[in-house]
């Protein structure tokens, strides 16, 4: 049976007592000032606190990562954790340096891309589909030649768009019986979402593209490698791109979207690219307590059947 071999593999040799090289070097380090503290100008057992103090705080990075601990709560602490969409910190934390032509542009040279998904219902499909999506969501992962990051997202029920569409449609029937199951369902409707807090799943998989790996890059001279150095060194946000390389690059990231399309719609997946102006509004949301977790999730059938099983019991009572 063969296995595949992860990509990124950590290897650390075991130098002596089973520790490897930086264990033994926190080990020097903590034992030697422990010797040290020793002669600290102490007596009794006031003598004995600093170098238990620094075995216990030794045996804590050797034994138990207490570095990365460390370091985890100093970049918590001093990154950016409150801020504005407008705020320049928040702005370099994320990371994006501008949005446009459907496409995302990082500070690092990278662009991203964006689809919305539209999820199927799994559990209706008869064992045959169900297989079907298994394998060929499989193959998708498998012939991937890129990383990919699928985003979940649970948000507040916006009906307001709905709405607009189907109000027009419904009173251009003229049926006045009609209007009014819809005005008397749409009041209670909108009531039934603020009082239950309604939530909606949003499904997105972000396609990325880095330029230094394309064709372009590789094919680039060595003069012109020179030219895009200095000019990363005078202005650091250049990246070197010419309107026919960011053409290039642009062509090269749809067609990577549309391979990925293609994949999801084999596994009855239907998905489209979001706008410049929806890419926008996706950053711009995660500033609006746009997000909200841990909460139930109810569709529109949902709240469709509790209205017309209500409206069934007054008929009965």
């Amino acid at each position: 049976m063969s296995y595949d071999i992860p990509d990124k593999i950590q290897y650390k040799e075991k130098i002596v007592f089973g520790l490897d090289f930086k264990q033994l070097g926190y080990f020097c380090v903590f034992g030697v000032l422990a010797f040290l503290s020793l002669s600290l100008p102490l007596e009794g057992d006031a003598k004995l606190v600093a170098p238990i103090f620094l075995v216990i705080l030794g045996a804590g990075f050797i034994f138990l990562n207490l570095e990365k601990f460390l370091l985890d709560r100093f970049a918590f602490y001093s990154n950016v954790r409150f801020g504005g969409a407008l705020d320049k910190k928040v702005q370099e934390f994320i990371g994006v340096r501008k949005v446009e032509n459907d496409a995302a542009y990082l500070n690092n040279g990278e662009l991203r891309a964006v689809l919305a998904v539209y999820p199927i219902n799994f559990q209706n499909l008869d064992e045959g589909r169900k297989k079907s999506v298994v394998l060929n969501y499989r193959d998708f992962l498998n012939q991937l030649s890129h990383p990919v990051q699928v985003l979940v997202r649970t948000v507040n029920v916006n009906l307001a768009e709905y709405y607009v569409h189907k109000d027009e449609k419904i009173r251009q029937s003229n049926n006045q019986q009609l209007i009014a199951l819809y005005e008397e369902f749409k009041l209670w409707e909108q009531n039934f979402v603020k009082e239950n807090q309604v939530k909606e799943r949003l499904y997105y998989v972000v396609v990325p593209y880095d330029p230094d790996a394309s064709i372009l890059a590789k094919q680039k001279s060595a003069v012109e490698s020179i030219k895009d150095s200095f000019a990363s060194l005078i202005n650091p946000k250049h990246k070197g791109f010419s309107e026919r390389q960011d053409e290039f690059h642009r062509k090269e990231l749809a067609d990577r979207v549309s391979i990925i399309q293609q994949k999801l719609l084999n596994c009855g997946l239907v998905s489209r690219r979001l706008s410049t102006n929806e890419l926008i509004s996706l950053y711009m949301s995660y500033f609006d307590a746009y997000v909200e977790v841990n909460e139930d999730y109810l569709s529109r059938i949902v709240v469709a059947k509790t209205f017309f099983d209500k409206k069934n019991g007054e008929k009965n009572d």
